[in-house]
């Protein structure tokens, strides 16, 4: 094995989106255990652009590459005893990170972490599906636990994860309402079966009180704040709140998180309903076996056209600045993904 020569985009110190740098660096062959994939496309996420500004938890420190999932080619490895059968050179997989490191040309990855892409899947679809569906999973089976038929809120339905939950969500049959402002997401999200609540000019709480007057088993919340109450008190007996994300003030985002944190945490002390934060690096690096099995599903789904990410725009890993500020521009609806040369 032979060491590559490769470009990633580096964050220096945290700023706005002219502080991803292209830097060249060299990869060295893989430790045991471990491969060496050529990266093909790389999902962008929100999460990317908080950690790009200092304003994510779970990236605090610089200097650090962004992203958390790609899809790929691996091109060498090194066994150990785990290794799997399937794995060979060549194999097109995909990934979901414990850490950012995703935009790159070549990136090394524990063996455990890759899951292999179904026969004739888009690798740049492949890259917008391990965030948003791994999160939703997490959202409607770890901390859900919701039956058919269940009744939920998705708050920010139009957003990834919203999307995502909203197409698995009418696939297990449940009653969806989701939160949204742009009054062209009634339509798209009447297509997967979620009712429309524009929040700009509707309060959810007293929609879902005079819709659902026995509450509903689920919440899904991004937002933090004052919503984490109002989408408390609508639940059902037995119903959980399930946060994903916080919004936060420009410069205290990580206070602010801290914050929406420790009161999902305190009003989970209430006898009859609950509260859950899903944070899914954790719970991959917490079960690999778990995470493999459904990144696997979620792929397959994919392949055979039960769910269909939206890829709002692409573009090349050396214009990923410009990117994150159309995102933050609000110009693009759907998923960014970053392709390699």
């Amino acid at each position: 094995m032979r060491d590559i020569t490769y470009q990633k985009i580096v964050v220096e110190r945290f700023g706005d989106s002219n502080v991803l740098q292209v830097v060249k660096a060299t990869l060295p062959e893989p430790p045991p255990g471990h491969a060496r994939v050529r990266v093909v496309a790389a999902g962008v996420g929100f999460t990317d652009l908080m950690a790009r500004s200092g304003d994510y938890l779970l990236q605090r420190k610089t200097p650090f590459t962004p992203g958390y999932e790609i899809a790929g080619e691996v091109v060498d490895f090194t066994v150990d005893s785990r290794t799997p059968s399937w794995l060979r050179a060549g194999i097109r997989v995909a990934a979901a990170l414990t850490k950012m490191a995703a935009y790159s040309e070549f990136i090394t990855l524990p063996l455990w972490q890759l899951v292999p892409l179904p026969d004739g899947l888009n690798p740049q679809l492949a890259s917008a599906v391990p965030l948003d569906y791994l999160t939703a999973l997490s959202l409607l089976d770890t901390h859900g636990r919701l039956g058919t038929g269940g009744t939920v809120l998705i708050q920010g339905a139009s957003g990834g994860v919203g999307r995502a939950v909203a197409t698995l969500g009418r696939l297990r049959g449940l009653r969806m309402y989701g939160t949204a402002s742009s009054s062209g997401s009634r339509e798209a999200l009447a297509s997967h079966g979620v009712t429309f609540i524009d929040y700009r000019r509707e309060d959810f709480e007293m929609v879902l009180r005079e819709r659902e007057p026995d509450g509903v088993q689920a919440v899904f919340d991004h937002i933090g704040g004052k919503n984490l109450r109002k989408g408390f008190r609508i639940l059902a007996p037995g119903g959980v709140l399930v946060s994903y994300a916080f919004s936060g003030r420009p410069g205290r985002m990580v206070s602010d998180t801290v914050r929406g944190a420790a009161q999902v945490k305190l009003m989970n002390l209430h006898p009859r309903r609950r509260t859950a934060l899903s944070m899914v690096p954790h719970e991959i690096k917490g079960d690999p076996d778990g995470y493999r099995a459904a990144l696997t599903s979620v792929l397959d789904m994919a392949q055979c056209g039960l769910i269909a990410p939206q890829i709002g725009a692409t573009y090349p890993l050396v214009k990923a600045g410009d990117a994150h500020a159309a995102l933050e521009r609000r110009e693009i609806t759907g998923k960014v993904v970053l392709t390699m040369g």
